[in-house]
């Protein structure tokens, strides 16, 4: 639905037709109670944050809290896939939804302007911020701008090659080479590729692109196939294949458009976490840990935006029919929720990576030179 429809709809009092490809919804799996799976992922963050903290504590040995952050992490990880795997599925669309469009384009207005006067105010010598501002700005507005939807429009392709250009250009002038340097090492290195890995584990099941409990039909049954696929995520449509592997079972797509936001937003992870890294390593992490803050204030608006179904499955294990407003919010393909928080994950996190660079454990160069040789060469 574009913006003129919807303030049409909307004025007349009538929800308008959304127009809209869903990729994956949530379904209805009996057999597990949700709140044991939402027990599992609370033990999985109290083990993350009591690992962490006893990384932190001088006295402890460092095993134990390496162990208790790396069960964490799977416990987490395997509560939020359970959560999405079994989920209560709505009823019909409600009408305050029609609304959605109009939220978007005030969204990206506003947006679009903060960049403008954050950046003069505060970085006025670095209008890329700007840039990247406006582009993030032109994603959240898009599907509402554009006639129907832009599932088509070459627009769409190049604002999603764009915005990834425009985070590696920032990183690239403003990070320095602290990102060579670091990944040159074996211990941030083998951190980022573990976090790159983990990332894309958990956005595959959480954002549902991936499932082992698939909702198998009568003509599906014992029948295994591959087949081309086209997927509306994000902004425009994406070559994809989709699968169903019974044996296991599995079921699922892979497409282009979801490489690309594995890509970002895993590739954003696993920089601050190397940065993380690199920190703990040099002893700079417990006194400034500011790349690992940063990367797990913002996974959680990650998994917000981009892996909905978590958010849904999570509301629904504690408030069971009651939290479908939740679902239509971060679901619905229309609303800006999904938009704002891969903006706000994208700013965040670059940010930080960002920050974590300039940092002096993260700044090699200033190291002594038989430091810095001796671990290029390892």
């Amino acid at each position: 639905m574009t913006l003129g429809q919807a303030l049409g709809a909307a004025a007349r009092g009538f929800p308008g037709a959304i127009d809209a490809v869903v990729a994956h919804s949530g379904t209805t799996h009996a057999g597990t109670p949700h709140w044991l799976l939402g027990a599992v992922t609370i033990l999985g963050i109290l083990a993350v944050a009591g690992g962490w903290k006893s990384l932190r504590d001088a006295d402890a040995t460092g095993r134990t809290g390496v162990a208790l952050f790396s069960g964490g992490v799977v416990l987490v990880i395997a509560g939020t896939i359970g959560l999405v795997e079994v989920q209560i599925t709505p009823g019909a669309t409600p009408d305050w939804t029609r609304w959605f469009p109009v939220i978007n384009a005030v969204t990206a207005t506003l947006l679009a302007v903060g960049s403008l006067v954050v950046v003069r105010w505060q970085w006025p010598e670095r209008p890329r911020y700007v840039g990247l501002g406006l582009l993030l700005a032109a994603w959240i507005g898009y599907p509402t701008l554009m006639p129907n939807e832009g599932l088509y429009h070459p627009f769409g392709y190049l604002l999603a090659a764009a915005v990834p250009a425009a985070i590696g250009y920032v990183l690239w002038r403003d990070a320095g080479d602290a990102f060579p340097r670091v990944l040159r090492m074996r211990v941030p290195l083998a951190t980022a590729v573990v976090s790159f890995t983990t990332f894309a584990v958990f956005y595959a099941f959480s954002a549902g692109t991936v499932s082992v409990n698939p909702d198998v039909t009568a003509d599906m049954v014992g029948q295994g196939f591959v087949t081309p696929y086209q997927v509306a995520s994000p902004l425009v449509y994406w070559p994809a294949l989709e699968f169903y592997l019974p044996a296991i079972p599995l079921s699922g797509y892979v497409s282009l458009g979801s490489l690309l936001l594995v890509g970002v937003l895993g590739g954003l992870v696993a920089s601050n976490a190397a940065l993380a890294a690199r920190q703990w390593t040099a002893g700079g992490a417990i006194e400034s840990p500011r790349a690992m803050i940063g990367t797990v204030t913002t996974a959680g608006a990650t998994a917000c935006g981009c892996c909905a179904p978590a958010v849904y499955g999570a509301a629904g294990a504690l408030f069971g029919a009651a939290a479908t407003p939740v679902y239509w919010a971060f679901m619905d393909p229309s609303s800006p929720v999904g938009g704002l928080f891969f903006a706000a994950s994208v700013l965040l996190l670059t940010g930080s990576a960002l920050r974590a660079s300039h940092d002096p454990a993260c700044a090699i160069s200033r190291e002594p030179e038989s430091s810095g040789a001796a671990e290029q060469a390892a």
